[in-house]
């Protein structure tokens, strides 16, 4: 393990992306539009996608948003044709911006392959080899997602060696990157998840360091913003962080808000010259897809084909850790104010319905703050004796299998991610969540 951890964790984050990279089947359904934006901005300095919306499948096209000469925009399900308008993606375009650097490097690269005539006989691999990063759209977005998902994983390895030895540090990292949604959802494609969750773990490192280095909490905002431009749940993050710096570190607010302009106005000025409303279409959508909170909020938790804690439950001693640090007011008060954070967001996704996906997708943003609080649970086992220690150890080792398990599925298993479709729609018969004859990790066994 001492190779894996030295360089800071460099070997640790490149054997993640590796896992991360050959792990299959690639997903890409909501983020469809994603690479062709990112490679419109590239060339074109546009995101208008008309060009590619004639030779789409029509499956594919319910993420379309027109935008019309003069008004706000409006989603395909809405208008099928857009007159005197242009097509562009529904979903946040601050995707496809942070993804903009990895695209524009696969740009370079596969012009090389090209050149050199490699082939495959897949056709999505071979439209990749070939330069089409449109028609290859699925591996371009596993290489993006791969990686960012690797440095956040990377990322939590960092915040871990500040309290842990780099042994435990490693263990932190590998099980965020692979007994979390993080492994199975997010490195997957190029969903706004992977993203979310790598801008909240740069400004949980931010908070974390700033405890030594009071001046980077004036940096919280800069990933904060960029979280919420990348996924609008996490105004939840920049609301509760922004109440944590004013109150706990008045003197850095002002740069606080400050550093978040150079993200916040650069989206609010697009959306209005392009879009024509302060917020995109998809921001808009507070009421859709509305459901009883209660129920929605058990069905997140434990329920067979999207719970929380049937895919995940090592979690469990997260929920121990927010407790230790509640009690032993470690890293207090941010302590505190991440818990919020946790809270507000299980409240909010409970009156959503996810969806396709595989399991609790909308918990798979808050994969880092999952991880964080496993820090004061290593902490508290450390100062046990006997059996406490044995089986705080073993009931711990147990969860991170069964996490590792469960997610290694959603990661490498087709007949499990086919499973919200067949063998028949979910969001049709949203009872198959609760039917413990056929839950989805177990698909295909």
């Amino acid at each position: 393990m001492s190779l894996l951890t030295r360089w800071g964790g460099a070997p640790l984050f490149v054997a993640v992306l590796l896992v991360y990279l050959l792990s299959l089947p690639v997903l890409s359904y909501d983020s469809y539009w994603t690479v062709p934006t990112a490679l419109m901005i590239l060339h074109h300095g546009s995101t208008v996608i008309d060009e590619f919306v004639p030779g789409s499948p029509v499956e594919a096209r319910y993420s379309l948003d027109c935008v019309p000469a003069l008004g706000p925009g409006h989603s395909y399900a809405a208008g099928h044709e857009c007159p005197g308008g242009h097509w562009y993606n529904l979903y946040p375009e601050g995707v496809p911006v942070v993804a903009l650097p990895i695209v524009a490097l696969l740009d370079v690269a596969t012009r090389l392959t090209a050149a050199l005539r490699l082939r495959s006989s897949h056709p999505v691999i071979a439209a990749f080899l070939a330069g089409d990063l449109a028609r290859g759209r699925a591996i371009t977005e596993l290489v993006c997602g791969a990686i960012f998902c690797a440095i956040t994983a990377w990322l939590m390895y960092r915040i871990a060696e500040r309290f842990l030895s780099r042994t435990q540090s490693a263990l932190i990292m590998l099980l965020c990157a692979f007994g979390t949604a993080q492994w199975s959802i997010a490195s997957r494609s190029l969903m706004q998840h992977g993203p979310s969750a790598l801008f909240l773990a740069l400004a949980l490192y931010l908070a974390v360091s700033a405890r030594d280095q009071p001046a980077r909490v004036a940096l919280l905002s800069l990933p904060l913003a960029t979280a919420f431009a990348v996924r609008p749940s996490n105004f939840i993050s920049v609301a509760v962080f922004s109440i944590y710096v004013a109150l706990h570190h008045s003197r850095w607010f002002l740069r606080f808000v400050g550093w978040s302009l150079p993200v916040a106005v650069p989206f609010l000025v697009y959306n209005l010259l392009v879009r024509h409303s302060l917020f995109p279409t998809y921001y808009n959508y507070g009421s859709a897809e509305r459901s009883p909170a209660l129920t929605d909020l058990t069905m997140n938790l434990v329920s067979p084909s999207r719970g929380l804690l049937i895919f995940t439950p090592v979690v469990l001693f997260s929920a121990a850790g927010m407790v230790l640090a509640w009690r032993s007011r470690w890293c207090f008060p941010l302590t505190s104010y991440l818990v919020a954070i946790a809270i507000a967001h299980s409240l909010l996704i409970a009156l959503y319905w996810p969806g396709h996906g595989y399991g609790p997708r909308y918990y798979s943003d808050l994969s880092p703050l999952f991880a964080f609080f496993w820090i004061p649970a290593v902490l508290s086992w450390q100062k046990s004796q006997g059996k406490l220690r044995t089986a705080s150890a073993c009931l711990f080792v147990a969860l991170a299998a069964w996490s590792i398990f469960v997610h290694a599925r959603g990661a490498t298993s087709t007949a499990a991610n086919l499973w919200s479709a067949s063998p028949v729609n979910v969001d049709d018969a949203r009872w198959r969540v609760w039917d413990w004859r056929d839950p989805q990790f177990l698909r295909g066994l």
